[in-house]
């Protein structure tokens, strides 16, 4: 009779607990959510997307001007006037195409360098007016040159072409003077006058003779060429060099 008595009071538990628990969980579940989204502080967020400085962004997006982005931390010290003159020189370099060149004659034997410009073209897009000087020291001859040369490209090269070849023709008056060695001087002074009578061009002879000039040069600048003189100072001429 206990036992049974025992039983149905459980029986009964259980019928009343249970019920009120699964209601509690449905109210639970219906009118509060386990993790509210709403804002720990109702007064502002957590994290704002607001700038941290408002009166300029941390870092600008505006691209820079072209002064500000060549502009270096230190201005330059060069003075308005140097760069003038340094931007005529390079345009005039470009307009008249000027060359430098060296090389060596032969009879007589001859160290030569010198420069040129180049206009044109004449009567044709091959044909170029090329003036230039020269002046060639030897150990015995020193020379001062002027050549008035004109050139013709010769035709089958293109813009593609690597090298294009060239001949030419021309004047050239120069001024020579030819110097025997002396016994070595004595002092220093001596000395001097002797280096000085080298460039010293009171005692020359005035020559004139016509070139024959057969060459190459690269579409980037460097040529080389052959130069013969009828009738000048120095015979032949092996010269290389760049254009401008």
């Amino acid at each position: 009779m206990t036992t049974f008595s025992f039983t149905a009071i459980a029986v009964c538990a259980v019928t009343l607990i249970v019920p009120g628990a699964a209601s509690a969980q449905q109210r639970v579940s219906s009118n509060a959510p386990l993790f509210s989204s709403a804002p720990v502080f109702r007064g502002a967020p957590l994290f704002s997307s607001a700038p941290l400085f408002r009166g300029a962004p941390l870092f600008s997006s505006a691209p820079l001007s072209a002064g500000e982005a060549l502009a270096s931390p230190q201005q330059s010290n060069v003075p308005d006037q140097a760069k003038q003159a340094e931007s005529a020189v390079t345009d005039a370099v470009k307009k008249f195409r000027i060359g430098v060149f060296g090389g060596i004659g032969l009879d007589p034997e001859l160290i030569e360098f010198g420069a040129h410009a180049a206009f044109g073209p004449f009567f044709s897009d091959k044909v170029v007016f090329r003036p230039g000087f020269d002046i060639g020291v030897g150990e015995i001859t020193t020379q001062l040159g002027l050549n008035l040369d004109a050139l013709y490209i010769l035709p089958g090269s293109t813009t593609s072409t690597r090298w294009v070849p060239y001949v030419g023709a021309g004047v050239n008056f120069a001024l020579s003077h030819e110097g025997f060695e002396e016994p070595a001087p004595e002092d220093a002074e001596d000395a001097e006058q002797d280096d000085e009578d080298r460039f010293d061009f009171s005692d020359t002879d005035f020559e004139s003779g016509l070139n024959f000039i057969v060459g190459m040069r690269s579409q980037r600048g460097m040529f080389f060429e052959m130069r013969a003189t009828a009738y000048g100072v120095s015979a032949i001429r092996l010269l290389a060099g760049f254009n401008f």
